[in-house]
C-alpha cells in the first residue's frame, strides 16, 4: 500500500512512524525538490514504484561509510539519498513551508524497563497464544509453512505456538546442517521438532557453485531493497539452489530481544563502563589500520553493541569520500547519557541492527522470491504485554539471563534445559563459504565495483585476503565488502555500471 504526501496539501503537522513491532516499520521516498513523499510499509513496493515513476535514486555517500565502518546504516537513513526507514521507536514530523516538505526526525524507545508494573507475573500460556494468535493473522494458509529452526529460545517458542495454532500438520522445519562443526544445531532440532510431531528438514549448503548457480545471485542482489552487512544473508539463495522456498510462509524467530529485555554479555557490560574514557584516542584509531588496539578501545557505548569495521583510513584509502562515523556514535551516546546499558542496548540494536541485519538478512530474500516473511514476535498485543512485566519476570540482571518466560516455557512443554544447551548463535560460515563455494567470484566482485579506486582497492585487497585467515575483523570487513560490492554492482534501483 503506497500513500502519497504533496507539499501544498499538508496545512498541519503530520507525525508518523512510532513503531513499537517490525510489523510497522515505514520507508518512504523523498522527491528531490522536496514536494511530494510516498509511503509505504513494503521497502520492495516503494521502491519499484519510485522506478516506475522515473524518480532518481542517488547513492548515499552516508549510507556506504557506515555500513563499512559499523556494519549497520543507522536509521532513518539508509543507502539511498532519498529513501529513509522509520524503525522501532523512529518518528517522523513533516511540515510544508513555501510549497516544500520539512521533515525531523526524533526517537523514543517504546520499551525501558522503567516503564514495567512492579510485581506483575508473567502468564505462559497468554504469551503463548498471543503468539499463536499472531501467527494466525500473518500467515498465508494456502502457502507451504517453513520455519527456521534451530536449538535457541525464539524458534523453538513459535514451534509451540504453531502447535497451539493448529497448524502442526502443516508446517516443516528447517536447520542448516553442517556436518563436523561444533555449531552443527540440526540433530538437536530434528529430536526437537520429532518430540513434537513437527516434519523436520536438514538443509545442506550446495558443495560446489556453477555459472548457473551464479545467475540465481545476481538475481538477488539485482532485486534484494537494501544491503545486508550480516554475511547470514548468503544462506537464503544458497537454500533456493537446493531447496525451493519461493512463495512460500517462512517464520522467523526475529524481532524478540527489545521487548524481552536485551541481556549483553558480561564482558561487553564490564567495557561499555571503561572504554567511552578512552574516546580521545578516537582520531588515533581511525588514522591506523583496521584491527588496531586504539580503535576497539575509543568505542561509543552506542558502539558496544557491536557496531565495528573498517578504520576510516583504510576505507579512504579505496574510497576517499568516506565520512566519519564516530561523531554520531558519541552524539547517540549524548542522547542516552545516563541510561541504564540494559536499556541503551536493546534501543540501540533494535532500531539498528536488528532491522537493518538480522531481519533483513531474511526479509531480503523473501521480497526476491515472493515468499511471506512471518515474524510472530512482532506483534504489539505481545510485546506490550512482555514489556510490562515485572523486570525479575523476564530477564535475570545479576547473572546476565534472558528470556525467562520462554525457558520456562520451553522446559515444561519440551524438556529443553537452555542452561545445559548452552549458547548456540546463528552458525553459519560465511568465510568459509566465500573461500570456498564463492572463492572464484569475491575477489572479481569487490574489485569490479565502480564505486572503489581499483588500483588502491588491488593493493587493499592484497592485504585484505591475507589478514582474513587469521582475523575474524578482517573476515567482517571482508564480508562485507563483497557483499556491499554485489549490490553496488547488480542493484536494478542504483544502475551504477549504467
Amino acid at each position: 500500500m503506497l500513500k502519497k504526501v504533496v507539499a501544498d496539501e499538508v496545512t498541519e503537522r503530520l507525525v508518523i512512524g512510532g513503531a513499537k513491532t517490525f510489523d510497522k516499520v515505514l520507508y518512504f521516498y523523498l522527491s528531490p525538490d522536496k514536494k511530494c513523499l510516498i509511503l509505504s510499509s513494503s521497502a520492495k513496493g516503494l521502491l519499484n514504484h519510485v522506478l516506475s515513476l522515473g524518480y532518481p535514486l542517488t547513492l548515499s555517500l552516508k549510507g556506504i561509510s557506515f555500513f563499512l565502518q559499523s556494519g549497520v546504516i543507522p536509521t532513518p537513513s539508509t543507502i539511498y539519498e532519498e529513501v529513509y526507514v522509520l524503525s522501532i521507536g523512529d518518528y517522523a514530523a513533516i511540515t510544508s513551508r513555501e510549497g516544500k516538505l520539512e521533515i525531523e526526525f526524533y526517537h523514543e524507545f517504546p520499551y525501558p524497563n522503567s516503564k514495567r508494573i512492579r510485581g506483575k507475573k508473567a502468564e505462559l500460556d497468554k504469551i503463548l497464544s498471543l503468539l499463536a494468535k499472531s501467527i494466525l493473522r500473518k500467515i498465508d494458509p494456502l502457502r507451504r509453512i517453513f520455519l527456521f529452526q534451530s536449538v535457541g529460545k525464539d524458534s523453538n517458542t513459535i514451534l509451540l505456538a504453531l502447535i497451539e495454532a493448529g497448524l502442526k500438520d502443516n508446517a516443516t522445519a528447517l536447520t542448516l546442517a553442517l556436518p563436523g562443526s561444533k555449531k552443527d544445531e540440526s540433530g538437536l532440532a530434528s529430536e526437537i521438532a520429532k518430540k513434537v510431531g513437527v516434519r523436520h528438514k536438514k538443509l545442506y549448503l550446495p558443495k560446489s557453485i556453477n555459472s548457473r548457480d551464479w545467475d540465481l545471485f545476481i538475481r538477488y542482489f539485482e532485486n534484494i531493497p537494501f544491503p545486508c552487512a550480516d554475511g547470514a544473508s548468503l544462506a537464503y539463495p544458497l537454500y533456493q539452489l537446493t531447496f525451493d522456498l519461493s512463495e512460500s510462509n517462512i517464520l522467523d524467530g526475529s524481532g524478540v530481544d527489545y521487548y524481552f529485555g536485551h541481556v549483553p554479555r558480561p564482558i561487553e557490560y564490564k567495557r561499555q563502563k571503561l572504554y567511552p574514557k578512552f574516546k580521545f584516542l578516537r582520531p588515533i584509531g581511525e588514522a591506523l589500520s583496521s584491527g588496531n588496539p586504539f580503535h576497539k578501545l575509543a568505542r561509543a557505548r552506542c558502539e558496544m553493541a557491536g557496531f565495528i569495521g573498517i578504520t576510516l583510513s583504510d576505507l579512504k584509502r579505496f574510497f576517499p569520500e568516506a565520512i566519519p562515523v564516530y561523531p554520531y556514535w558519541f552524539s547517540e551516546d549524548e542522547k542516552r547519557k545516563g541510561w541504564d546499558y540494559f536499556d541503551l542496548k536493546a534501543d540501540v540494536w533494535a532500531t539498528h541492527a536488528e532491522l537493518g541485519n538480522v531481519i533483513r538478512k531474511v526479509s531480503n530474500f523473501t521480497e526476491v522470491f515472493n515468499a511471506n516473511l512471518v515474524l510472530p514476535f512482532a506483534d504489539e498485543d505481545l510485546a506490550d504485554y512482555v514489556g510490562s512485566l515485572d523486570e525479575a519476570e523476564v530477564f535475570d540482571r545479576k547473572n546476565f539471563k534472558n528470556k525467562l518466560p520462554l525457558r520456562k516455557l520451553l522446559y515444561e512443554r519440551l524438556g529443553l534445559d537452555s542452561d545445559k544447551i548452552g549458547k548456540y548463535s546463528y552458525g553459519f560460515p560465511t568465510f568459509e563459504v566465500l573461500e570456498t563455494l564463492l572463492k572464484d567470484k569475491v575477489k572479481e566482485v569487490i574489485l569490479n565495483c565502480k564505486l572503489w579506486d581499483r588500483k588502491e582497492m588491488e593493493r587493499f585487497y592484497k592485504i585484505l585476503e591475507e589478514r582474513a585467515k587469521n582475523d575474524k575483523l578482517w573476515q567482517r570487513i571482508l564480508e562485507r565488502l563483497f557483499l556491499l560490492s554485489a549490490f553496488l554492482n547488480h542493484s536494478k534501483f542504483l544502475n551504477l555500471n549504467s
